[in-house]
């Protein structure tokens, strides 16, 4: 009885195992520069994934900070950054990592790091969390394998998803064709906006994981189906926003449901325009966010509401507008 107790105490390990840790959870590689974002498993409360390197092994590679940077399975509400992501950016310089230390120095509501690393392929590829940069040697912690499925493996990437499935990291299917084991990014590649993004965080280390969707969304919850509701452009991202005057940047963010150009002004209780963008040409379908400094604020500003006109304009000449309202307080 003692030996079945605890036979079953390793199973329940065992199972949970496979699930636990960093977990790729979107990845960008058609657009001017490639970047994958990771997140953690629901059965890790915390991790920290500076020691491990994000690569597709191929060219120079390296560690993903230098200084600890952790993510959690639940967003801290006291950070400004959601504490669940962790965004790769692939350069070819430096820049300085956004750790636990600096938080988000930007401002821009994402925990960025960069590596100075080769990037991705948009046609065969491979993307793992690794220990070092030896996929062979049993340090996968996760992977991820796409293709635009020409009909031929590229077969350094076809020796990547071997390792990965001897390391049980990925499924191989059994198609004569290993392509047909990995997510499918269509024939041309992914275009500059679509991202390859995890459904749940359910790990089935299998192409079953992954959809590719033209919302991309760093730094945020994967969005792979968009109700637009009676061919919506856009909508705002709330009602209402409250901005405590003297305290930095106003944050205005909008959810793109297909490329358009964007405008956004603010008005005061009498009419005045007290700001106007520029019009915000040709953006990518998914989160845009209008940074706005006080400085750029024109007239006297007071407490109260002031309401934010949206324009958009889609490129089959649809146009659409809408209304929200932002709370100014101002300290006594």
């Amino acid at each position: 009885m003692k030996i079945i107790l605890i036979f079953s105490f390793l199973l329940i390990l065992l199972s949970h195992a496979g699930s636990a840790g960093p977990l790729i959870n979107e990845i960008s590689a058609g657009g001017s520069s490639d970047w994958v974002e990771i997140t953690v498993s629901e059965d890790t409360p915390l991790c920290d994934i500076s020691q491990y390197l994000v690569t597709m092994y191929y060219g120079t590679n390296e560690k993903i900070a230098q200084s600890p940077v952790t993510i959690r399975n639940r967003d801290l509400p006291e950070t400004p950054y959601d504490d669940r992501f962790a965004v790769i950016h692939f350069t070819a310089v430096p820049f300085e990592d956004e750790t636990d230390a600096t938080g988000d120095t930007n401002g821009n509501g994402i925990l960025d790091l960069y590596c100075c690393n080769y990037g991705l392929w948009n046609t065969d590829c491979a993307v793992s969390i690794d220990s070092d940069d030896i996929p062979t040697n049993g340090g996968i912690l996760d992977f991820t394998a796409f293709s635009n499925r020409d009909g031929s493996i590229n077969s350094t990437i076809g020796g990547y998803i071997s390792a990965a499935a001897s390391a049980g990291e990925w499924e191989v299917c059994g198609s004569a064709n290993i392509q047909e084991c990995c997510v499918d990014i269509g024939k041309d590649g992914m275009n500059s906006y679509s991202t390859i993004s995890r459904i749940n965080r359910a790990d089935t280390n299998t192409l079953n994981d992954y959809t590719v969707t033209p919302y991309s969304t760093p730094g945020r919850e994967n969005i792979t189906k968009a109700d637009k509701g009676k061919r919506k452009l856009f909508r705002t991202e709330s009602k209402e926003t409250t901005h405590r005057y003297g305290v930095g940047t106003i944050r205005i963010q909008v959810f793109l449901y297909e490329s358009c150009s964007i405008k956004l002004r603010i008005f005061n209780s009498t009419g005045f325009a007290v700001y106007s963008s520029e019009l915000r040409e040709d953006l990518n379908p998914g989160y845009y966010t209008f940074y706005i400094t006080e400085a750029q604020l024109r007239g006297k500003i007071l407490t109260g509401l002031y309401p934010v006109k949206i324009e958009a304009a889609g490129k089959s000449s649809k146009s659409e507008t809408a209304t929200m309202f932002l709370v100014m307080v101002r300290n006594r």
